[in-house]
Parts: C-alpha cells; structure tokens; sequence
C-alpha cells in the first residue's frame, strides 16, 4: 500500500501531464499499476537506490551512512 502523501504526488503529477484529476481510488490503482510495471521490468530497488532517493538522505541534519 502506498502512503497518502505518495498518491498525492502522484496525482499533483498526473495532472500536470494529462491534464485531469484523479479521485484518490483511481490515482491508487494507478500508481500500483505503474509501481507494479516497474518491479516486473526492473526487479525491486536495492538498498542502495532507496537510500538515494529517500528524503532522509537529502537531510542535512542526518548522519549520513555509508551502504555498500
């Protein structure tokens, strides 16, 4: 299940490219749908690549780990 923050995001992206809101059931559907494609064709993300891109890592205040 996705955070709500995240369908947000999701819908706040949606829009600007087509042009159409999303009610929050619709924007779950597809953001799973679009999460799920990924997975299929990437395999999961590692460790590594969450760390990247997680808001913690942008955090200054944070110490940051190193993952290998």
């Amino acid at each position: 299940m996705l955070p709500k923050e995240a369908i947000e995001e999701f819908k706040k992206i949606y829009k600007q490219k087509f042009k159409k809101d999303l009610s929050d059931i619709e924007a779950l559907r597809r953001a799973n749908n679009l999460l799920n494609l990924y997975k299929t064709i990437y395999g999961p993300p590692t460790l590594g690549e969450i760390w990247r891109n997680s808001k913690y890592q942008k955090n200054k205040d944070l110490q940051r780990i190193e993952i290998k």
